[in-house]
């Protein structure tokens, strides 16, 4: 159930059914998500790790169909250089980049439109700025110019009602302060209409996606394993 507040004590409301049918086979969303995987890796390896000087990149956060990597790049040009200093097989970029990058990025000289920006199996830009700070996948800040201006990604938390800044973040790593949040929203029974107010950990050092290591280096869960059965080179 979706709500909007349009004064001190109303709300526009919009319910959702009670019932929805999928015709769509259990096997097709197993398939695009192990596939989104697949090409996911399928850059990373058969592309990046082949033209770009990886020495020079970190990874800092992913999901199923993102990821956002630190790049030491030329200090004299600005954030929006992406991987133009980093390239170490320029032929090898200029003739595979056009399969993944809009036009208008991959160096053909073509101006890209929408369509070549989201086109199938393409990569597009998300968002870029000079500096990036990330506790987990989708919990993140990134500033978007070199000034105080930035993008907060928490997910499960209402950022219009909560107020989280960037000394927070730094102080959940710093210090490992867990800041609390609360979300509000509608909930209806027996026909009553109630505000409820879920309270829950807003920043926290707690990663529950994966197994973290002592050099903060994340490997992922597999039955029966735990964190002292990894090592660490």
């Amino acid at each position: 159930m979706d709500e909007q507040k349009i004064s001190e004590d109303n709300y526009i409301v919009q319910m959702n059914p009670e019932h929805c049918s999928c015709k769509t086979p259990l096997q097709v969303a197993f398939f695009v998500l192990d596939n989104a995987k697949y090409w996911y890796l399928n850059f990373i390896y058969n592309f990046m790790y082949k033209c770009l000087d990886m020495n020079r990149i970190h990874f800092i956060e992913g999901d199923t169909d993102s990821a956002y990597w630190a790049i030491s790049g030329n200090p004299n040009e600005d954030f929006t250089q992406q991987f133009n200093a980093v390239i170490k097989d320029r032929d090898f970029y200029n003739e595979n980049a056009k399969y993944f990058f809009p036009s208008c990025t991959a160096g053909t000289g073509i101006k890209g439109d929408v369509y070549d920006e989201k086109k199938i199996l393409g990569l597009a830009i998300e968002r870029q700025g000079p500096s990036m700070i990330a506790l987990a996948p989708k919990n993140y800040i990134i500033f978007k110019n070199y000034c105080d201006d930035s993008k907060i990604k928490l997910k499960g938390v209402n950022l219009k009602t909560n107020k989280i800044t960037k000394n927070q973040i730094v102080d959940c790593i710093n210090e490992g302060k867990i800041i609390k949040s609360i979300n509000n929203r509608l909930g209806q029974k027996n026909h009553q209409m109630s505000q409820l107010s879920i309270e829950k950990n807003g920043i926290t050092g707690i990663h529950t996606k994966m197994i973290v290591l002592e050099n903060q280096s994340c490997c992922p869960f597999m039955y029966g394993l735990t964190a002292k059965d990894y090592s660490i080179a």
